[in-house]
């Protein structure tokens, strides 16, 4: 029975020395970080924009007359 692909792999890196392991486990943190974060983010402004979506498109705005029409003699 061999070994898996993966077992065999990690071994010929450890021979060849670590610092090739080690950039590769750095690249794979930083990769799995960072897809993290972008995965966080894009449910955060989903989040935001489904609680406050109408208000940041302007849903919630309203327009008031404060005023009044002017008469015959303010008129002319």
């Amino acid at each position: 029975m061999s070994r898996p692909l993966a077992l065999r792999l990690a071994l010929r890196e450890l021979r060849g020395g670590l610092t090739g392991l080690r950039l590769l486990a750095v690249c794979l943190i930083l990769g799995v970080a960072a897809l993290a974060g972008v995965g966080s983010l894009a449910s955060a402004i989903n989040a935001g924009l489904s609680e406050r979506g109408q208000l940041l498109l302007g849903g919630d705005a309203e327009a008031r007359l404060s005023s009044r029409f002017a008469t015959a003699e303010e008129l002319g």
